[in-house]
């Protein structure tokens, strides 16, 4: 199948703001199950069921099957490397939706925060765009050590997220859960190169086993942004989401499969600045929504004195 960039895009543009509606319905439905619960470690097997049999949950999850299967038939026409970058427009949506619901406007530093954030993993999008290699270089080692190493990464934010610093669970656990999206999203093109490369796919055992990774990794990464939900604020989770998702999912393109070939050093430099500043971006959020969340002693209204009678 011919590569179909403009396609591919379009799809994840859609994909992503499926992918935020779907992060507003779910942490409400979380959070009436963790109210007064969210500086904890983490919501429970009991508490998650709870809020899987609520309505607004489930249609979250069909908006999240909806973008699942519009990012796949993006990477049937595009590189991982250049799809998985536009979903970071679900970061602006998100934003959107949860000012539309409480009916008011973002902050004016939550609005430079997203428009720095939104503006860097943009120029990334175009970089890895412009420079991206016509068909992937599918090698079978460096995909099961690649997905390891990011099985390893995401295993330690979620101790983080289980143990760190109560401000940023949020974030460990909702960025632990985009590492294993932007695997998910990988080995999703993997298979797909697999397919097209090896006739005889369906009997092989390295296909079935790619596979095998690609729904443990998925079933881990719901778990862990479920977490995220019960110990932050939406915007945090799909801050960390679309951004830390990209990343993953771009440098396993560029160094597992093959993606980077056309890649000259000025334009990697380029990619890492621009990295280095979305990630900021995300860090510079999670304070502001924290300070949200809790402002300080001489920001809050005092309480009113009873009449001495």
């Amino acid at each position: 199948m011919p590569q179909i960039i403009p396609l591919a895009i379009a799809l994840q543009v859609i994909g992503s703001f499926c992918f935020a509606i779907s992060a507003y319905l779910q942490h409400h439905a979380v959070g009436q199950e963790t109210a007064g619960n969210r500086a904890s470690s983490g919501i429970g097997f009991g508490q998650l069921w709870e809020s899987i049999k609520r309505p607004r949950w489930l249609l979250g999850l069909v908006a999240m099957g909806v973008s699942l299967g519009l990012q796949v038939l993006a990477l049937m026409f595009a590189p991982v490397s250049v799809v998985q970058p536009v979903g970071l427009l679900a970061f602006p949506w998100s934003i959107a939706i949860q000012a539309w619901a409480a009916k008011r406007k973002p902050p004016q530093q939550v609005i430079i925060a997203t428009a720095i954030t939104a503006g860097a993993t943009f120029a990334l999008t175009v970089i890895t765009g412009v420079f991206a290699a016509p068909r992937a270089d599918l090698d079978q080692t460096r995909v099961f050590l690649g997905a390891l190493v990011i099985y390893l990464c995401a295993m330690g934010l979620g101790w983080l997220g289980s143990r760190g610093p109560r401000q940023f669970r949020s974030l460990f656990w909702a960025s632990g859960g985009a590492f294993f999206y932007g695997l998910e999203a990988a080995l999703a093109k993997s298979l797909i190169e697999f397919a097209r490369d090896f006739p005889g796919w369906s009997s092989s055992a390295s296909f079935w086993s790619i596979l095998i990774a690609l729904l443990i990794g998925s079933a881990t990464a719901g778990w862990m942004v479920q977490q995220g939900y019960a110990t932050g604020a939406a915007e945090v989770v799909v801050a960390a989401m679309t951004i830390t998702s990209p990343f993953v999912a771009v440098l396993f393109g560029i160094a597992v499969l093959g993606e980077g070939a056309r890649l000259t050093g000025a334009a990697a430099w380029f990619m890492v600045i621009c990295g280095l500043v979305a990630v900021g971006g995300v860090i510079w959020l999670t304070k502001l929504q924290a300070s949200v969340d809790h402002p300080a002693p001489d920001q809050v209204a005092p309480a009113p004195q009873a009449d001495a009678t």
